[in-house]
Formats: structure tokens, C-alpha cells, sequence
């Protein structure tokens, strides 16, 4: 029996006015608009591999991103800026902050 990829929710918060949220999952990152369900935009597993925690500011282009997961490409001590909006050919182009700490992020809120 072969093992299928891991596709599992790790985390799910909303925006600020509850309009939209933000999955972190093992395969990336997926933003769903609320009324109407629909998805807006999503970062695949090999932009930033697999996530912890996202966080969205209000409805802007700005994540907050955390790694985790089975295969993250990111730290679990650090907090990564994404600027989606920002022109760039690699992801490292659209991580425009860092904040990093001694131990696991627990949370994240914008």
C-alpha cells in the first residue's frame, strides 16, 4: 500500500471583520473569501511548503506565516512576513519581515 501525501488542515483563523480566513495546511496555504464561499488565493507547497500558522491582515496582501507540519520550508521559531502583492521570481522575493525566537511559535495574530 503506497502512503498518500498528508493534505490535513493545521491551522485556521479568521481576518479581523470575520470576511475571510486562511488555512495552513501540509500542501500550503489557502485564503477563502466568506460570503460567498469562494477561494481568493492560496500559496502552493512549493512556494512555501508545509505551514503552522497564517495569519491575514484585515484583507490585505500580508500573511503572517509560520512553518510546520510535515515538511515546512520555514521555521517553527520564526515569524515570516509574506507580502503577496510584492513583484518578485522567488518566494524569498515576497518575505519582506522576520521575526525570529529561542523556541516554537505557539500563535500568531496581526
Amino acid at each position: 500500500m503506497t502512503q498518500q501525501p498528508l493534505r490535513g488542515v493545521t491551522s485556521l483563523h479568521f481576518n479581523q471583520d470575520q470576511s475571510c480566513f486562511c488555512c495552513a495546511m501540509e500542501t500550503g496555504v489557502r485564503i477563502y473569501n466568506v460570503e460567498p464561499l469562494m477561494e481568493k488565493g492560496h500559496l502552493d507547497h512549493e512556494q512555501v511548503g508545509s505551514v503552522g500558522l497564517v495569519e491575514m491582515l484585515h484583507r490585505s496582501n500580508l500573511l503572517a506565516l509560520v512553518g510546520g507540519g510535515s515538511s515546512p520550508k520555514f521555521s517553527e521559531i520564526s515569524v515570516l512576513i509574506w507580502d503577496d502583492a510584492r513583484e518578485g521570481k522567488d518566494s524569498k522575493d515576497k518575505l519582506v519581515l522576520e521575526f525570529t525566537f529561542t523556541k516554537p511559535v505557539l500563535a500568531v495574530r496581526m
